[in-house]
């Protein structure tokens, strides 16, 4: 079990979507209050929720689609600059330095190669091509034989 949600976790950018997942609940936590209330108070409350919404869902596509991470990771610091002004300081500040640093991670992300399982290795390869015997098995190199150009037939005029 261990194991594969150590490759399921290591295939995907999850510290940032875990990020921008903890911004959004911090948003949304502020503004806990009936909608009526929440109505009252105007746009802050309401915006905390739409943005808090937004981080979560960013979250859990930068987790299942890890190949949209650009995007999810650059929406993910607008949302929090935005939310910074139109809701309650972006979660009182903690949760837009969430989505902030959320986003800059989803956003440096790179998905990391294996090696190949069979056959010979990329530096084997690289190693074989500088002695020269990827050449030899070719047909070419030092040792292969000297052909002429093919000749051309020309357009008499």
């Amino acid at each position: 079990m261990t194991g594969g949600w150590r490759r399921w976790r290591k295939r995907r950018p999850f510290a940032g979507g875990l990020l921008m997942i903890l911004s959004g609940v911090v948003m949304t936590s502020f503004v806990v209050m009936p909608v009526e209330l929440m109505v009252q108070t105007g746009i802050g409350g309401v915006s905390s929720l739409m943005f808090g919404g937004m981080l979560v869902v960013l979250g859990l596509i930068t987790w299942f689609t890890p190949n949209q991470h650009v995007i999810s990771g650059s929406l993910a610091g607008f949302l929090g600059l935005g939310a910074l002004i139109l809701s309650n300081l972006g979660g009182l500040v903690i949760g837009t330095l969430l989505a902030l640093v959320g986003g800059g991670l989803a956003f440096s992300w790179r998905p990391v190669t294996r090696p190949p399982r069979g056959g010979r290795r990329p530096h084997d390869q690289a190693r074989q091509e500088m002695s020269g015997e990827a050449n030899r098995e070719n047909g070419e190199g030092p040792d292969a034989p000297v052909l002429p150009p093919p000749a051309v037939p020309r357009a008499e005029g």
